[in-house]
């Protein structure tokens, strides 16, 4: 009897110091382990917090720790839960795409870019990605259908209906390779694209007829000014576009010019008040070319046209009141927009357009 005491003393002796024996560092890292609890999507911080508190400790203090396990089922959780909130996010993107018509593409394009970007773990567990396939086909189908139609409705092509045969070639030319070989029409959009062409160019050339010519034998150049433009530099303002050409190709030039019979401006800036809209241009003081005679005028002359440029003067041409102002530090002058200005713009730039 007194052995079997002694047996269970001595038992108890050492499963005392064996629990003495884990170190206070290791004991703080169970605890910081334990800690975790419910992994959420918010446990990353505590999970990398504990993951570095293990990787920090002495080899000894590490093999006495109960927790790892827990520790690396937690990590497991947390990437799960990360998975699955990705792949969500890539499923409710399809979802949201609903019935496809031709307003879906933008929900198509960016579902696609998503499924696309992700991970392939991610692209493996979307459920719905037949869905977003249908709908890029149906899709497809429908840009077709629509291009056809278009195409179907241009009819005699005249320079009235030019707009017709413009959104048709629009619709067209968006369409990839592969669609773009599903209508059945495309021969009818390129004739009628080659006729509305050769029209625009017939118009082009009666346009540069009524224009005033001027030629630069020397360096084989050619311009042609409306008949609105003034040929003499004191006559009056304006802003005004005109056409160069050389033998090889054709560019778009503009003069903005001020004049008054006392007063200089010695202008840098220019304003365009168009009905609501406001347009602005900026020259150097030196690009303005400045004199006086018993009149004073200032002017830019430029081949310097910028698509901003050819768009301002469509809507000036276009414009119920256009009012231009010059002016420098000190000084500014307006003036109006004349409506044979605006149809001497019209003109020119219909000739430009034609003729590339």
């Amino acid at each position: 009897m007194k052995k079997i005491l002694l047996w269970v003393l001595a038992g108890a002796m050492m499963l005392s110091l064996a629990a003495c024996g884990k170190s206070e560092a290791a004991k703080a890292v169970d605890d910081q382990i334990a800690a975790i609890g419910e992994v959420t999507l918010e446990s990353e911080t505590a999970i990398s917090e504990a993951e570095a508190a293990v990787d920090a400790l002495a080899d000894e203090d590490r093999e006495q720790l109960d927790n790892v396990d827990k520790l690396e089922q937690a990590r497991a959780d947390y990437e799960a839960l990360v998975l699955a909130g990705k792949v969500s996010e890539v499923e409710d993107a399809i979802a949201a795409i609903g019935t496809v018509t031709l307003e879906s593409a933008d929900a198509i394009t960016s579902a696609r870019s998503l499924y696309d970007g992700s991970e392939a773990d991610v692209q493996s567990a979307v459920s719905n990605l037949g869905d977003l396939e249908a709908a890029e086909a149906a899709l497809s189908d429908l840009r077709v259908a629509e291009t056809v139609s278009l195409i179907d409705a241009i009819g005699t092509v005249t320079l009235e209906n030019a707009a017709a045969v413009d959104a048709a070639q629009a619709s067209y030319d968006s369409l990839s390779e592969a669609d773009a070989a599903k209508v059945t029409n495309a021969d009818v959009l390129t004739a009628a694209a080659d006729q509305l062409k050769a029209l625009k160019q017939e118009q082009a050339q009666a346009l540069l007829a009524n224009m005033r010519v001027e030629k630069d034998e020397v360096r084989g150049l050619t311009f042609y000014y409306s008949k609105t433009q003034p040929y003499y530099a004191d006559e009056r303002c304006y802003v005004l576009p005109y056409i160069g050409q050389d033998s090889t190709h054709t560019w778009l030039c503009a003069q903005y010019h001020y004049m008054d019979y006392d007063n200089w401006v010695f202008w840098t800036n220019l304003t365009f008040a168009v009905d609501d809209q406001r347009y602005y241009k900026y020259f150097n003081y030196f690009d303005v070319v400045r004199d006086n005679d018993t009149e004073v005028w200032e002017y830019v002359n430029t081949a310097d046209v910028t698509e901003d440029d050819i768009e301002m003067f469509w809507a000036i041409a276009n414009s119920e009141k256009t009012i231009v102002r010059f002016e420098g530090d000190e000084y500014y002058s307006d003036f109006t927009v004349s409506q044979a200005d605006k149809d001497a713009i019209r003109e020119v730039l219909t000739a430009y357009e034609a003729l590339q």
